[in-house]
Protein backbone atom coordinates (compact mmCIF):
# COMPACT_ATOMS: atom_id res chain seq x y z
CA UNK A 1 0.00 0.00 0.00
CA UNK A 2 1.38 3.41 -0.94
CA UNK A 3 1.74 6.01 1.75
CA UNK A 4 -0.09 9.27 1.11
CA UNK A 5 1.63 12.53 2.09
CA UNK A 6 3.90 10.78 4.58
CA UNK A 7 1.13 9.45 6.85
CA UNK A 8 1.71 5.89 7.96
CA UNK A 9 -1.28 3.74 6.98
CA UNK A 10 -1.87 2.39 10.52
CA UNK A 11 -2.25 5.82 12.12
CA UNK A 12 -4.19 7.27 9.18
CA UNK A 13 -6.50 4.23 9.29
CA UNK A 14 -6.89 4.58 13.06
CA UNK A 15 -7.93 8.21 12.69
CA UNK A 16 -10.36 7.37 9.87
CA UNK A 17 -11.93 4.51 11.84
CA UNK A 18 -12.31 6.66 14.94
CA UNK A 19 -14.05 9.34 12.89
CA UNK A 20 -16.40 6.85 11.23
CA UNK A 21 -17.16 5.08 14.53
CA UNK A 22 -19.08 8.08 15.78
CA UNK A 23 -16.38 9.35 18.11
CA UNK A 24 -17.46 12.85 19.15
CA UNK A 25 -15.49 15.56 17.40
CA UNK A 26 -13.10 17.39 19.65
CA UNK A 27 -13.88 21.02 20.31
CA UNK A 28 -11.31 23.36 18.80
CA UNK A 29 -8.93 25.00 21.21
CA UNK A 30 -7.48 28.46 20.74
CA UNK A 31 -3.69 28.43 20.45
CA UNK A 32 -2.11 29.36 23.78
CA UNK A 33 0.05 32.41 24.24
CA UNK A 34 3.69 31.50 24.87
CA UNK A 35 3.87 33.63 28.00
CA UNK A 36 0.28 33.31 29.21
CA UNK A 37 -0.14 34.47 32.80
CA UNK A 38 -0.94 31.74 35.32
CA UNK A 39 -4.26 33.43 36.13
CA UNK A 40 -5.54 32.80 32.58
CA UNK A 41 -6.19 29.12 33.34
CA UNK A 42 -6.60 29.43 37.11
CA UNK A 43 -10.26 30.48 37.02
CA UNK A 44 -11.50 27.49 34.97
CA UNK A 45 -12.32 24.65 37.34
CA UNK A 46 -14.84 22.74 35.21
CA UNK A 47 -13.42 19.45 33.89
CA UNK A 48 -11.58 19.75 30.58
CA UNK A 49 -12.52 16.87 28.29
CA UNK A 50 -11.58 15.96 24.73
CA UNK A 51 -10.53 19.55 24.02
CA UNK A 52 -7.56 18.76 21.75
CA UNK A 53 -8.11 19.86 18.14
CA UNK A 54 -9.01 16.75 16.08
CA UNK A 55 -6.52 17.73 13.35
CA UNK A 56 -3.34 19.81 13.43
CA UNK A 57 -2.37 21.68 10.24
CA UNK A 58 1.41 21.46 9.87
CA UNK A 59 4.09 22.54 7.42
CA UNK A 60 7.13 20.31 7.73
CA UNK A 61 10.38 21.54 6.25
CA UNK A 62 13.86 20.16 5.87
CA UNK A 63 15.92 22.26 8.29
CA UNK A 64 19.39 21.63 6.79
CA UNK A 65 20.31 20.97 3.15
CA UNK A 66 21.75 17.52 2.42
CA UNK A 67 24.35 17.36 -0.39
CA UNK A 68 23.03 15.47 -3.39
CA UNK A 69 19.38 15.72 -2.30
CA UNK A 70 16.61 18.22 -3.00
CA UNK A 71 14.26 18.91 -0.08
CA UNK A 72 10.52 18.66 -0.65
CA UNK A 73 8.63 20.39 2.14
CA UNK A 74 5.24 18.97 3.11
CA UNK A 75 1.98 20.61 4.19
CA UNK A 76 -0.96 18.73 5.57
CA UNK A 77 -3.19 18.00 8.51
CA UNK A 78 -2.42 15.22 10.97
CA UNK A 79 -4.85 13.49 13.37
CA UNK A 80 -4.79 13.79 17.17
CA UNK A 81 -3.38 10.68 18.87
CA UNK A 82 -2.17 11.34 22.46
CA UNK A 83 -2.09 13.60 25.51
CA UNK A 84 0.83 14.16 27.86
CA UNK A 85 1.12 16.05 31.15
CA UNK A 86 4.00 18.10 32.60
CA UNK A 87 4.84 19.76 35.94
CA UNK A 88 5.74 22.98 34.10
CA UNK A 89 5.53 24.40 30.60
CA UNK A 90 6.67 21.85 28.00
CA UNK A 91 8.28 24.79 26.19
CA UNK A 92 10.95 24.56 28.93
CA UNK A 93 13.28 21.71 27.83
CA UNK A 94 14.01 20.82 31.47
CA UNK A 95 10.40 19.66 32.00
CA UNK A 96 9.85 15.90 31.68
CA UNK A 97 6.47 14.38 31.02
CA UNK A 98 4.64 12.81 33.96
CA UNK A 99 4.34 9.02 33.83
CA UNK A 100 0.79 7.72 34.51
CA UNK A 101 0.15 6.82 38.15
CA UNK A 102 -2.13 3.93 37.21
CA UNK A 103 -2.58 1.85 34.11
CA UNK A 104 -5.43 -0.56 33.49
CA UNK A 105 -5.71 -2.84 30.48
CA UNK A 106 -9.28 -3.91 29.78
CA UNK A 107 -11.08 -5.53 26.87
CA UNK A 108 -11.74 -2.11 25.32
CA UNK A 109 -8.08 -1.08 25.43
CA UNK A 110 -5.59 0.65 27.68
CA UNK A 111 -6.57 3.22 30.33
CA UNK A 112 -4.13 5.60 32.04
CA UNK A 113 -4.65 7.80 35.10
CA UNK A 114 -2.48 10.63 36.42
CA UNK A 115 -2.71 11.75 40.05
CA UNK A 116 -1.57 15.38 40.15
CA UNK A 117 -0.91 16.55 43.72
CA UNK A 118 -1.22 20.30 44.27
CA UNK A 119 1.91 22.20 43.28
CA UNK A 120 2.72 25.86 42.91
CA UNK A 121 2.43 26.72 39.23
CA UNK A 122 0.05 23.83 38.46
CA UNK A 123 0.38 21.51 35.48
CA UNK A 124 0.51 21.73 31.71
CA UNK A 125 -0.60 19.39 28.95
CA UNK A 126 0.17 18.77 25.30
CA UNK A 127 -1.89 17.27 22.50
CA UNK A 128 0.28 15.15 20.18
CA UNK A 129 -0.44 14.31 16.56
CA UNK A 130 0.49 11.52 14.14
CA UNK A 131 3.67 11.80 12.07
CA UNK A 132 4.82 15.14 13.44
CA UNK A 133 6.69 16.41 16.48
CA UNK A 134 4.54 19.58 16.49
CA UNK A 135 2.16 19.77 19.44
CA UNK A 136 -0.26 22.25 20.99
CA UNK A 137 -0.03 22.97 24.70
CA UNK A 138 -1.99 24.67 27.45
CA UNK A 139 -1.87 25.22 31.20
CA UNK A 140 -4.43 23.28 33.20
CA UNK A 141 -6.55 24.95 35.85
CA UNK A 142 -4.69 25.24 39.17
CA UNK A 143 -7.14 22.95 40.98
CA UNK A 144 -6.78 20.01 38.55
CA UNK A 145 -5.66 16.95 40.53
CA UNK A 146 -6.53 14.04 38.21
CA UNK A 147 -6.44 13.28 34.49
CA UNK A 148 -7.26 10.11 32.61
CA UNK A 149 -7.09 8.83 29.05
CA UNK A 150 -8.82 5.89 27.42
CA UNK A 151 -7.03 4.48 24.38
CA UNK A 152 -8.72 2.65 21.55
CA UNK A 153 -7.84 -1.06 21.70
CA UNK A 154 -8.34 -1.72 17.98
CA UNK A 155 -4.97 -0.38 16.87
CA UNK A 156 -1.31 -1.25 17.32
CA UNK A 157 -0.39 2.34 18.22
CA UNK A 158 -1.81 4.30 21.16
CA UNK A 159 -4.71 6.41 19.92
CA UNK A 160 -6.70 8.32 22.53
CA UNK A 161 -10.45 7.75 22.33
CA UNK A 162 -11.39 9.96 25.31
CA UNK A 163 -9.52 12.00 27.94
CA UNK A 164 -10.46 14.32 30.77
CA UNK A 165 -8.80 16.44 33.48
CA UNK A 166 -10.34 18.01 36.55
CA UNK A 167 -10.79 17.56 40.27
CA UNK A 168 -11.58 14.00 41.39
CA UNK A 169 -14.47 15.16 43.57
CA UNK A 170 -16.30 16.84 40.64
CA UNK A 171 -15.37 14.56 37.72
CA UNK A 172 -17.39 11.71 36.27
CA UNK A 173 -14.67 9.10 36.74
CA UNK A 174 -14.47 6.00 34.55
CA UNK A 175 -15.29 2.71 36.31
CA UNK A 176 -11.64 1.63 36.43
CA UNK A 177 -10.64 4.87 38.27
CA UNK A 178 -13.41 4.86 40.90
CA UNK A 179 -12.62 4.05 44.53
CA UNK A 180 -13.35 0.45 45.53
CA UNK A 181 -16.87 -0.04 46.89
CA UNK A 182 -19.10 -3.04 47.52
CA UNK A 183 -18.71 -4.09 43.89
CA UNK A 184 -15.58 -5.61 42.48
CA UNK A 185 -13.20 -3.13 40.92
CA UNK A 186 -10.78 -4.17 38.17
CA UNK A 187 -7.20 -4.57 39.35
CA UNK A 188 -5.11 -1.48 38.67
CA UNK A 189 -1.38 -1.89 38.47
CA UNK A 190 1.33 0.69 38.74
CA UNK A 191 2.28 1.98 35.31
CA UNK A 192 5.65 0.89 33.96
CA UNK A 193 8.14 3.63 33.24
CA UNK A 194 7.84 4.84 29.69
CA UNK A 195 10.66 6.25 27.68
CA UNK A 196 10.04 9.82 26.81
Amino acid sequence: MRQAAGIRPSIALAAALLASAGTPAAAPVAPPMAAAPASAAASASAPLSDACPAQLPVAQTVSQPIPGWTPLDQRGSTPFVRVAFYPGSPADPSQNLIVPTTEYKGTAGLHDGWDLPHRAGGYWMTCAYANTTAVVLRKLADDVDFCFADYDGRFLTLVVRHWSCGTRRTMALPVWARPASKGVRPAVKAAPKRAG
